[in-house]
């Protein structure tokens, strides 16, 4: 029996397009983000998944819309715990635009992790709180390895949420493997296969896009 975790991110939105802090904003995909996500899924791009792959998002708009457009309609459960970080007041603006404001630069340059943006989350907050969502994530994933020990079938979980999520659960799934948080996260649509043996996170791949010949 394999054993998988697919985490993909949400496909484009205006935040990614405007380079805007974003993440507790509840913005849907942009027409061209779902068009890309059709192309990626027609190119072969995303793994194909049993019928009774279990499947979760974040609860956000864009996490819902990308699992239908890539996995079709169905049930899905949600972990809000692994939705993006909140930046409070500097939501769904650039850097460009803040980069001068006091309150942002004691955040934006704190080397401790533990400054919040005003009406925000720390990134330390940020990171105890997906800790607890990867937690929950991989006891969900648990269950369903169980639900299949005697069948043999495949055991597959599917979870569409955010970039700086998947990093954060990365980085704490596989420390080290690489330098730092920037080079976690992948880019819109696309994410990490996670090999489970004996029910603990053993190997990776990435969910890339494939050359033309």
């Amino acid at each position: 029996m394999a054993s998988k975790l697919i985490l993909i991110r949400h496909g484009i939105t205006e935040g990614n397009e405007k380079r805007w802090f974003y993440g507790k904003t509840d913005l849907p995909l942009l027409e061209k983000g779902k068009d890309m996500l059709v192309r990626y899924k027609e190119r072969g791009v995303y793994p194909k998944i049993p019928e009774d792959a279990q499947k979760i998002v974040s609860g956000l708009t864009r996490t819902k819309q990308t699992m239908k457009i890539l996995f079709g309609e169905g049930e899905w459960q949600e972990i809000p715990n692994l939705q993006e970080m909140n930046f409070g007041i500097f939501e769904c603006h650039s850097f460009e635009e803040i980069e001068e404001d006091e309150e942002f630069q004691k955040w934006v340059y704190d080397e401790t992790d533990e400054v919040c943006p005003p009406d925000g989350e720390s990134r330390l907050d940020f990171s105890m709180r997906v800790k607890e969502g990867l937690r929950e994530l991989i006891g969900l994933h648990r269950l369903k390895e169980w639900s299949h020990r005697h069948g043999g079938e495949d055991a597959v979980t599917v979870m569409v949420c955010h970039g700086g999520v998947i990093s954060s659960m990365m980085r704490q799934m596989f420390p080290g493997a690489k330098s730092n948080m920037w080079d976690w996260i992948p880019e819109p649509g696309l994410g990490y296969i996670v090999d489970f043996r004996e029910s603990e996170p053993e190997s990776y791949t990435e969910i890339g896009i494939k050359k033309k010949e």
